[in-house]
């Protein structure tokens, strides 16, 4: 990609003390769509005595190349692996063994292996035999001392390493860091991005806000991420002014999980505006949403708007504590297609704790009113997810539906799209949401799950669900009982892992949601 690619930096090896690998074991235009991939490049490439390149996973099977240089992992100081969910683990695995690199650290005389992200931030118990060091939490308070420590013999890195905060090591104590004032902390503003790509990928990332406090029970944004923090319209306007001319595009793309819960979020579209910027929002909040906002993101060219009910049901949103009135659903669609949208794309939850075939059955009302505001069936998208139990947050002791539930629900609404001539539904195959669950709460014991999974693409394997489905029969599972939910007295295997939310407040929203789903004349 590094002839259709601007702000690439290219560095001599031979002229800095440390080569850092930044690795996104996800395709290129996804890794590039990550606003960590292009702070982390820019900030370390600013330093004299460093350098960082990128690699993305094409491939299982393939050799991972830089996109600077065209080396190979092993030819760095540093592996860094940015992990945004469990199924990242298999490729990361990959890539470092088709780098020719030992995958298990005790075996490595090599490149140092460190890890950050969400995944890894909330349990990173089953990569511990994998990755010498763990960021846990946000990495920009302790980056530079992070660089720092990691010059020199591997001895003397690790030594050095274990005594920074918020790095974790199998076997010892972390703290979560985060950055606490977003208005002093770092902003990607030269950002590489590719100059062929109509996505994400080519446009300004632009961050306006961390954390969410909606305290959705099943989003680890909410309560891993806690306490939401945002930048002020001024601190935006600075972002902006300088990096839109340093990066060479004309399209923004707000990144916030909370864009909506922003003290000026009018303000910050209409400054877009008025410089002329595209901009888009990668999913919006249903609530009482003005007229005005949502004629300033029609203006500013966004077409399609992303919304996240979970579920058609008003009592399945009591039990996962995602509030909004119906009213507010159609209100907000009905303004968006008054303001010239044209399109919807709506994400959808199966397998929410207490739900029934009936609360799927009043999919056909909610989606009738939203033909009904002005939305063609064939401009509505929707996708459809299971629901999926995370650490640390108060669903990581809830169970998963069974398969024939799963399977009957969805055949359901996929029947009732098909009565709306609604043809665009795509779905999350069930044991694929299994997997994550697993690997999500496992302790230690999923290494050696993961190993096994990897010497099998060794032979071959693709990764698919053949190959787990190889794997865990010799050791005697299947994957649809692959995950099984804990009990409050069982040890949770991140519990070394400081500065989230307690325990005790997870499992009493835990306890909440069981009232709720249980105690409503079910």
């Amino acid at each position: 990609m590094l002839d259709n690619e601007r702000n690439v930096v290219v560095k001599d090896h031979r002229k800095v003390r440390l080569r850092f690998a930044l690795a996104y074991p996800s395709p290129y235009v996804v890794g590039m769509s990550n606003l960590a991939v292009r702070l982390l490049y820019e900030w370390i490439n600013n330093r004299d005595d460093a350098l960082c390149e990128r690699f993305f996973f094409a491939d299982y099977g393939g050799m991972p190349k830089s996109i600077e240089s065209g080396m190979s992992l092993k030819n760095f100081d540093v592996m860094g692996f940015s992990l945004q969910h469990e199924m990242d683990y298999l490729r990361m695995l990959d890539m470092i063994a088709r780098s020719s690199i030992p995958l298990r650290k005790g075996e490595r005389t090599g490149p140092v292996v460190i890890a950050g992200g969400p995944s890894v931030t909330s349990n990173p118990l089953p990569l511990a035999p994998f990755v010498d060091f763990f960021v846990i939490g946000e990495v920009e308070p302790i980056l530079d001392q992070l660089l720092g420590a990691l010059h020199g013999r591997r001895e003397r890195v690790e030594e050095a390493l274990a005594s920074i905060p918020g790095v974790y090591r199998y076997g010892s104590t972390a703290e979560r860091i985060f950055v606490k004032d977003l208005n002093l902390a770092y902003h990607s503003l030269r950002q590489v991005h590719s100059t062929s790509d109509e996505g994400f990928s080519s446009s300004f990332l632009l961050e306006v806000s961390r954390g969410c406090s909606r305290g959705c029970r099943f989003c680890m944004e909410c309560f891993l991420y806690s306490p939401k923090r945002e930048r002020s319209l001024k601190a935006i306007n600075r972002i902006v002014e300088e990096g839109i001319p340093l990066t060479g595009v004309n399209k923004v793309t707000c990144i916030s999980s909370a864009f909506f819960d922003h003290s000026d979020l009018t303000g910050i579209l209409a400054s877009l505006k008025d410089r002329g910027l595209r901009f888009s929002l990668p999913s919006v909040r249903i609530s009482e949403v003005k007229e005005e906002f949502i004629e300033l993101l029609a203006s500013g060219g966004q077409r399609t708007l992303t919304l996240a009910p979970e579920t058609p049901s008003e009592r399945l949103r009591s039990i996962i504590n995602k509030r909004f009135e119906d009213d507010q659903l159609y209100g907000t669609l009905a303004k968006a297609r008054a303001a010239g949208i044209s399109s919807v794309k709506l994400y959808f939850m199966l397998g929410i704790p207490g739900e029934t075939d009936s609360d799927v059955a009043e999919l056909k009302n909610m989606l009738s009113r939203i033909i009904s505001v002005g939305f063609k069936p064939n401009s509505i998208h929707i996708s459809i997810n299971l629901m999926i139990p995370k650490s640390n947050t108060p669903f990581q002791w809830a169970p998963i539906i069974a398969k024939k539930d799963f399977d009957r629900r969805l055949t359901l609404f996929r029947r009732i799209c098909s009565d709306l001539s609604i043809r665009r539904v795509e779905a999350m195959d069930y044991r694929w949401g299994v997997v994550q669950a697993y690997l999500s709460t496992a302790g230690v014991e999923a290494s050696e799950v993961l190993t096994s999974l990897a010497l099998d693409l060794e032979r071959g394997g693709r990764g698919d669900l053949g190959a787990w489905r190889r794997v865990l029969r010799v050791f005697g599972r299947e994957i649809e009982g692959l995950y099984v939910p804990k009990k409050l007295e069982d040890p949770l295997p991140w519990e070394s892992i400081k500065g989230t939310v307690p325990k005790s407040i997870l499992w009493h929203e835990f306890e909440r949601a069981t009232v709720d789903a249980y105690a409503r004349g079910l």
